[in-house]
């Protein structure tokens, strides 16, 4: 079978690229009697590398792609229309976009999977778009590919139930493929020698104390993501029983989404917890991961998740996780974390000092949670993707 790919958010930072890379290197992998076509931008082209078993076709556009379908931008017409004719071309069975969120219309009849993470710009579209034009350019897309999607995928249970509410069609239409860890993402060996001095090294890396329980945020810096509410809370936490310092890990540079960078700066200086937060900006996964072995606990207070991979990331690190009770989290975490109510920063403070002040809780979360994140795997996702991509591809284009 001959299969393309949208691979445009090949290089984002957040969840959107993490999924496409870790799927489509699955795939390829773990598929080798299909071919792969990769469909970029010529910017994509020049700055990432591809698995060296699939085509990459260049579509030239005026714009990267994935700038150009930001919370503030649009994609001009008539890049869409050269994408969209450029897919429609390709001689493949199926196409493939992983995420909506870069999502053109095909011109031809190239049957299309269409894969959205979740319901959030939907539930809470001031909190993603700031202007009225793209959200309402996001509605139209996200309608225009749920038309032409032969068959939709998501990444979370609780995320087929939020799509299939907001688009008003049946959850049983609507598949699920979940996400993984990349194997980058270990516990430390028991035995290990150095294991305080990666700890030690990258919090001098990160200009972080050394004698503080690091309590870790890992994701985007936007409004949905609550970190407002997290702030309020570590404020009342006792500093002398419980000597603690927030790690604040998210792209504030090269960010295309909505950010609260500055505001959330401002609220640190109010709030007087200038010696007490750090925000790193963008961390590689090497030493993300340092830093999830060398952290205490892992707070996620997110409004909504489609699915919260730095969950499963800390988890698979042998990191407890502490996160807000709403939509997919408690699913992905099961009974390995601590969950609280992201509205109440009372409650996420009496959860973050629960764990803090107890290091048998905390060995008892380590270990469930590793035991949680090996049901995770981009190797099952890929099986499950290209699963539905044959049936997808069939002459009867039906899938159950």
């Amino acid at each position: 079978m001959k299969i393309g790919i949208d691979a445009c958010t090949w290089v984002n930072r957040r969840g959107y690229g993490r999924f496409t890379r870790g799927l489509v290197h699955a795939m390829v992998d773990a598929c080798p009697q299909h071919e792969f076509t990769l469909v970029v931008d010529g910017t994509m082209a020049r700055d990432a590398s591809f698995p060296a078993r699939a085509h990459v076709h260049v579509v030239p556009t005026s714009e990267r792609q994935a700038t150009a379908a930001s919370a503030n931008g649009s994609r001009r017409p008539s890049d869409l229309l050269r994408m969209g004719r450029a897919i429609g071309a390709l001689d493949v069975d199926v196409f493939l976009f992983p995420t909506s969120f870069s999502y053109v219309p095909v011109f031809g009849r190239t049957p299309v999977v269409t894969v959205f993470h979740d319901a959030t710009a939907e539930m809470h579209p001031t909190l993603i778009f700031p202007r009225a034009v793209p959200r309402w350019l996001w509605t139209i897309k996200s309608q225009v590919a749920r038309r032409q999607s032969t068959c939709i995928v998501t990444v979370s249970e609780n995320a087929r139930i939020q799509i299939a509410r907001v688009f008003g069609m049946p959850a049983s239409e609507i598949e699920v493929v979940s996400e993984g860890a990349d194997p980058i993402f270990q516990p430390h060996d028991e035995k290990h020698e150095k294991r305080h001095d990666e700890s030690a090294a990258v919090r001098a890396q990160y200009g972080l104390p050394a004698d503080r329980s690091l309590l870790l945020y890992v994701g985007g810096v936007s409004p949905h993501k609550n970190i407002d509410g997290l702030l309020r809370a570590v404020v009342a936490l006792p500093v002398a029983t419980l000597p603690w310092h927030l790690v604040i890990v998210g792209d504030v540079a090269d960010d295309t989404f909505l950010t609260c960078y500055e505001e959330l700066q401002a609220q640190v200086r109010e709030l007087g917890l200038g010696g007490r937060v750090s925000f790193t900006g963008f961390v590689p996964d090497a030493q993300l991961a340092a830093l999830y072995r060398a952290s205490t606990l892992l707070v996620l207070p997110s409004f909504s998740e489609g699915f919260g991979l730095p969950v499963l990331e800390a988890m698979a690190c042998g990191l407890p996780v502490a996160v807000s009770d709403r939509f997919s989290l408690p699913e992905i975490v099961g009974t390995a974390g601590v969950l609280f109510d992201p509205t109440s920063a009372p409650a996420i403070t009496q959860s973050l000092a629960r764990v803090l002040g107890d290091a048998e809780l905390r060995a008892a979360m380590r270990a469930k949670g590793l035991k949680r994140a090996d049901e995770y795997s981009w190797r099952r996702g890929a099986e499950r993707m290209v699963h539905l991509l044959e049936r997808v591809a069939a002459p009867s284009g039906a899938v159950a």
